[in-house]
């Protein structure tokens, strides 16, 4: 039983108004003694306990009379519904949208605080023994539960109080044509707790025709009065293997979602949780923007990079993160015959120059350079060094390539410098039975030094992030350095990417990736016999960026999409015990340890599913380390525009859905739809019993 007013039930109390009158007069009687007095007492002491019954009857009769009327006042209603099952039971089925649209709103406004208030509010006006199954449209759609019967509402709330919001989007059409067949014909009542995005509805004009008269649905959404949405979308480092002290540059796209335009929001750059500056965006309605800022760590190690977008209506999306390990120098190994000892027949001498220049007062160079003379490689020699330099200078052996092999699959970076005195068939057989080409090199082309015939670096070429500074001559006009010997590449390989390119397209530096390791074939040399790169202060920012681009092959990425494999080399003489992967928001999971001989491999499979920070918290005897990741995924759900008012008047009428934006407003339908079973004219019909019951009564005192 329920009441339309449940407020006047309050003033039931007023049921006592009549006794207490009636101890208040006796109190006040007075006694008189007449001459027939004991006769009268006699008649009364016959007759004492009939009357004092008589009095207690009358007293209830007027007692019930006032609280029938304020029973009457309040409106009972039944219990139940009017529609009830063969075994006398509604089905109630809820539908529950999981996106991180949900998310959506500020304060009480919120759309999952709505949602989770208005699930209480229902469950707890379940009874025992009644019937509820729920539909969870998730990463993962399916039933969670499945005609259980209520045995105490604490269960059925214990189990929403479980569902989360995920990081997907989601299918209402699907749902509703699942949740639409199950017990279809049985008395039910289906609750869909969904917003009103347009791309989740997307795809509901297909819905099967209107619902039988069995089942009464209602449509629980949010409001959402501000529905202008920036996410940052993707944010990509510079290197991920990153030079102290040396500035290297972060990009951040911001989208704008929403149908209005958006003027100065603010993008915070943070470094291990600390703001270190920040730039203000415009954006037109859909338009996406790329934002650059120039980071330089100090501090050896792994650190946390983030871009955060200023509070909006959806939090979720406003923030992105990547992993950077900084080191201390990028050192480079260039490979020499010792009787080729001209100044431009090895890299070595640029790239020692280079060193140099870098380096300025600091005692520490940036790039450390190796020129290596000996006849005979050893792995462990290569090993040492963070990139290895193979050009014209030094005779390409089957031996040799036999240890550079080795060194790529171990992780190292291979530069390969295709100048005029490689010998390109020996490199082609060699290097590409190896696997270790890029591209395949057909031909050195050389020209006049200084003439007009010359190939120059294009601006815009640039698909190495660290380079693109060069597109807008932040880092230096990179036009001026032209070459004069450069090779033609034929078929690449098929896992290759082009980094940068000449003005007239063609590739100037290729990179192939392997799980560890990689090369790096560039389409000239760095010995500056047919080039003026020596005399362009702008080639040494552009050769750290390449150097330290071979470098990182070594590194797992620090950037990973959402369920991707998280790894990581933990090399060192002191071997990790146990390490411990966390994830935004989740418990820490143990991660599996695989010793190798450079180290041992850390490797969480599942990964991360949730776009945040993520880290390694690497346990030895001796230390403990904590290795730094951001996981991303794409913005699925942070278009909050609303589906059109055609979808929903045609929904609407299909399905004849009650639509309400809160859970008092769903009680409120809920007791509305329910009129037809209020007992108002049988209360009534009580008082008036009870009415003429005391006004019978009180004749027989008269």
């Amino acid at each position: 039983m329920s009441f339309v007013y449940p407020g006047l039930m309050f003033f039931l109390v007023l049921g006592a108004i009549p006794i207490i009158v009636y101890y208040l007069m006796r109190f006040r009687a007075r006694r008189v003694s007449w001459g027939a007095d004991y006769i009268l007492e006699r008649a009364l002491a016959r007759r004492r306990k009939k009357l004092y019954w008589d009095q207690i009857v009358l007293l209830a009769l007027r007692a019930l009379v006032v609280m029938a009327l304020v029973t009457a006042f309040a409106r009972p209603l039944a219990k139940r519904a009017q529609m009830q099952s063969s075994d006398g039971e509604l089905l109630r089925v809820v539908l529950v949208d999981q996106s991180y649209s949900m998310l959506a709103g500020r304060g009480d406004e919120a759309g999952d605080k709505v949602v989770r208030n208005a699930l209480r509010e229902l469950v707890a006006r379940w009874g025992r023994g009644e019937k509820w199954s729920m539909y969870v449209l998730g990463s993962r759609p399916g039933w969670v539960v499945d005609r259980q019967v209520v045995q105490d509402p604490a269960d059925s709330l214990a189990v929403l109080e479980r569902l989360k919001i995920e990081e997907t989007a989601v299918s209402l059409a699907s749902g509703l044509k699942t949740v639409l067949a199950h017990e279809a014909g049985q008395p039910r009542e289906i609750y869909i707790f969904s917003d009103d995005q347009a791309t989740s509805w997307r795809g509901a004009e297909a819905v099967g025709a209107s619902v039988d008269a069995n089942t009464r649905i209602f449509w629980i959404r949010p409001t959402l009065s501000d529905r202008q949405n920036l996410a940052v979308t993707e944010l990509e480092a510079g290197h991920e293997r990153v030079v102290r002290g040396q500035f290297f540059p972060v990009y951040a796209r911001v989208r704008n979602f929403s149908d209005e335009s958006v003027r100065d929001a603010e993008i915070s750059f943070l470094v291990d949780g600390a703001i270190v500056g920040s730039e203000r965006v415009s954006l037109p309605p859909g338009q996406t923007v790329q934002v650059r800022f120039d980071l330089r760590l100090k501090e050896l190690g792994s650190h946390l990079v983030t871009a955060r977008l200023s509070d909006d209506v959806l939090a979720f999306d406003n923030a992105m993160s990547v992993g950077v390990d900084v080191h201390e120098s990028v050192s480079v190994l260039v490979l020499r015959d010792a009787e080729r000892t001209g100044k431009f027949e090895s890299a070595a001498g640029l790239l020692e120059l280079a060193a140099r220049v870098l380096a300025g007062d600091e005692q520490t160079p940036p790039l450390q350079v190796t020129d290596f003379e000996e006849p005979e490689v050893d792995v462990r020699d290569l090993a040492a060094y963070d990139a290895v330099v193979l050009d014209g200078g030094r005779a390409l052996t089957p031996a040799l390539t036999k240890k550079l092999q080795e060194y790529v699959m171990q992780g190292g970076g291979l530069i390969l410098a295709a100048d005029d005195a490689v010998d390109l068939a020996v490199w082609r057989d060699e290097l590409g039975e190896a696997g270790l080409l890029p591209a395949v090199p057909v031909s050195v082309h050389r020209e006049q030094v200084g003439g007009e015939v010359y190939r120059g670096l294009s601006p815009s070429g640039f698909d190495l992030p660290a380079l693109r500074g060069f597109a807008e001559q932040s880092d230096g006009d990179i036009s001026v350095v032209r070459f004069y010997a450069w090779a033609a590449f034929g078929q690449p390989h098929p896992d290759a990417r082009a980094l940068a390119r000449f003005l007239d397209g063609s590739v100037y530096a290729w990179r192939l990736r392997f799980e560890r390791g990689g090369v790096l074939l560039l389409a000239a040399g760095l010995n500056s016999r047919d080039n003026n790169l020596l005399v362009r202060e702008t080639v040494y920012p552009f050769l750290l960026h390449l150097f330290a681009e071979a470098a990182g092959a070594g590194q797992y990425p620090r950037r990973v999409a959402r369920h991707e494999p998280v790894r990581y080399l933990a090399a060192g003489d002191t071997p990790p015990i146990a390490v411990q992967f966390q994830s935004d928001g989740h418990e820490p999971v143990a991660a599996t340890l695989s010793p190798r001989r450079e180290g041992t491999l850390v490797t969480v499979a599942a990964g991360g599913d949730r776009t945040g920070p993520a880290s390694l918290l690497v346990l030895r005897d001796d230390a403990r380390e904590k290795i730094w990741f951001g996981v991303q995924g794409d913005r699925v759900d942070s278009d909050l525009t609303p589906m059109s008012t055609e979808l929903k008047a045609g929904l609407a009428e299909r399905l004849r859905w009650t639509e309400v934006t809160s859970g008092e407003a769903l009680r409120s339908a809920l007791d509305e739809g329910r009129r037809g079973d209020e007992h108002y004219a049988w209360v009534m019909l009580g008082v008036l019993l009870f009415g003429v019951g005391e006004m019978l009564m009180g004749l027989r005192f008269v």
